[in-house]
């Protein structure tokens, strides 16, 4: 028995050694992974973008499948063989995290889908997470300095993007949008024990996400597929998207500071002014996208209306509103299991469910 026991355990020992090399090997090798997240201008106050012609995987949260990503040589996220043609027209894609497509391969972003339907132009997505009109409208000036000419141009606007305008991007004399004072979140020193984990056990924390991810998903929709007013639907509440449903006093303190609101709006109508004005200039169809978060369609825009702001920007700029919100509920009012099959659990970030939807809603527009 004792001999049994020792014989097991060393079996063991090696299995898990074993397993603990290989772990390292792989993480080392097969999925060393570069940053593709160029920090250095924001540390020194101005706005980070992607680094050209990176290629990595990554994953956007814990909660979230890993994705590949690849850049061009211009620093936009793309597909891996993405071509473009000198003589195609040219549409340029502006928005946030949601327009980059995180926690979805490139094909399956509602960009990707709008690059693979719309045959005869170049797409150029310059969706960034966090980006908002002050840095779309520096993009869509670094574009024409570099010679592509707009056609179309597709500006996502974010229900984030109020409080980014107020608290993340403030105007700079030489036009580069720049960040407020202060030291950016990962510069913080951060836990070397946790930082080693991370770089040299990527194996177990790859099978780990996938698990997790399926199971979580699994749970939750075993729970509500059932109707939209059960209490345990998984529906994330944000700091970000809460102005739509809560009056402006009762708007998160800690968060939103004095006329932080109004002033994220006013910074909005500026920017996208100016990119009207640009649009003009090189006769350019400028369409202006508005879409809801799961919250949204929850909630309702009682406190204040997303789609009535998209009109009235479009109303003062001539732009083409194209406002999801309408098909979206629709597709709420007649789908149970909605929020699993448009947004990521417990999330603001459509899925590829979310994302098919936006983009045929979006071509069906631009076609």
């Amino acid at each position: 028995m004792f001999k049994k026991g020792i014989f097991y355990f060393l079996t063991l020992t090696l299995i898990t050694l074993f397993y603990v090399s290989l772990d390292l090997v792989i993480s080392n090798t097969v999925l060393k992974s570069q940053l593709c997240y160029d920090y250095k201008t924001y540390d020194k106050g101005y706005f980070y973008f992607l680094k050209k012609n990176c290629q990595t995987r990554e994953r956007f949260k814990r909660s979230f499948p890993t994705t590949n990503l690849f850049t061009d040589n211009l620093g936009l996220r793309t597909g891996k063989k993405t071509v473009k043609n000198t003589n195609n027209k040219n549409i340029l894609i502006f928005g946030d995290s949601m327009t980059f497509g995180v926690g979805l391969e490139y094909e399956n972003t509602y960009a990707g889908l709008i690059d693979k339907e719309m045959k005869s132009y170049n797409v150029y997505n310059f969706g960034v997470g966090s980006y908002a009109p002050s840095v779309h409208l520096y993009k869509l000036k670094k574009a024409l300095s570099n010679n592509i000419t707009p056609h179309k141009i597709l500006l996502f606007l974010d229900l984030s993007d109020v409080i980014d305008e107020a608290s993340r991007w403030v105007d700079d004399t030489d036009g580069i949008p720049k960040r407020p004072e202060g030291k950016p979140h990962w510069a913080r020193d951060g836990d070397k024990r946790k930082k080693f984990l991370e770089k040299n056990f990527k194996l177990s924390q790859e099978l780990a996400a996938l698990v997790r991810y399926n199971l979580r998903n699994l749970r939750s929709q075993a729970k509500n597929i059932v109707n939209e007013n059960q209490k345990n639907l998984k529906i994330k509440m944000s700091i970000q998207g809460q102005y739509t449903y809560t009056k402006l006093n009762d708007l998160d303190k800690r968060f939103w500071k004095n006329d932080d609101f109004l002033k994220g709006l006013k910074k909005i109508e500026k920017k996208i002014d100016e990119i009207s004005e640009i649009a003009d200039k090189n006769n350019a169809e400028f369409y202006l996208i508005i879409y809801p978060w799961a919250e949204t369609l929850y909630k309702g825009e009682k406190a204040f209306s997303w789609s009535n702001y998209g009109k009235k920007l479009c109303d003062r700029n001539r732009c083409n509103l194209i406002n999801a919100i309408p098909k979206f509920n629709k597709y709420k009012k007649t789908n149970k299991n909605w929020v699993h099959e448009l947004y990521f659990l417990n999330d603001e970030h459509l899925n590829k469910g979310g994302a098919k939807l936006l983009a045929e809603i979006v071509i069906n527009k631009i076609k």
